[in-house]
């Protein structure tokens, strides 16, 4: 009986313990090595936390300093909360934060007043890392609090389209992306999974 007591606490031990995947890429302009994507993918017993990180260092007529940080959480029905932060050149250019509240999502942006989203969030731009999109045919763009469009134009290749057309490219191998082209608004650059990660 004591052997069942000590395996009921293992059980729920590795309920609440998450399983982890890490994965980086390569930050490439025009072939230059510029920086360093970092992305953690956490899943919990109920929940999956999603977070993404990136550094870029660069000179392009006036130096370039942009740090990405994302921090998204989902749950069974769908996006819980999604924050993103964006520092250009050490100071702060966006502060977005996503919030599930009943049916409907709170988007908040800059200390502006909240925008209400009424549709559901399940796919969004941090899962574009660790999962091919097969059958999405839009993302939610966490920085934006908007929607983007994406479709399949080649095999294992995804266009994604925002509002205002700034298009990004994903390519997979196998269900993993191995290399994305981004317009990142401030910059346009290629990210190269490490070939160990």
């Amino acid at each position: 009986m004591q052997h069942l007591g000590f395996y009921i606490i293992f059980v729920l031990a590795m309920l609440n313990f998450p399983t982890e995947e890490k994965v980086s890429f390569e930050v490439l302009h025009r072939d230059k090595s510029i920086g360093v994507l970092e992305a953690v993918k956490e899943t919990y017993h109920k929940e999956v936390v999603y977070n993404n990180h990136t550094s870029i260092d660069t000179r392009i007529i006036t130096k370039i300093e942009v740090n990405y940080g994302y921090n998204v959480t989902y749950d069974n029905n769908g996006l819980v909360e999604a924050s993103a932060q964006i520092k250009f050149n050490g100071k702060e250019r966006t502060n977005a934060l996503t919030e599930r509240k009943g049916k409907n999502y709170l988007f908040f942006k800059d200390n502006n007043e909240p925008e209400k989203l009424d549709q559901e969030i399940d796919y969004s731009t941090v899962k574009l890392i660790f999962e091919e999109p097969k059958n999405v045919n839009r993302v939610y763009a966490e920085e934006h609090g908007e929607f983007h469009s994406i479709k399949r134009i080649a095999s294992n290749t995804y266009l994604k389209t925002s509002p205002d057309g700034k298009e990004n490219t994903y390519y997979y191998k196998n269900g993993i992306l191995e290399k994305a082209e981004i317009d990142g608004g401030v910059i346009k650059f290629v990210i190269k999974r490490f070939p160990d990660s």
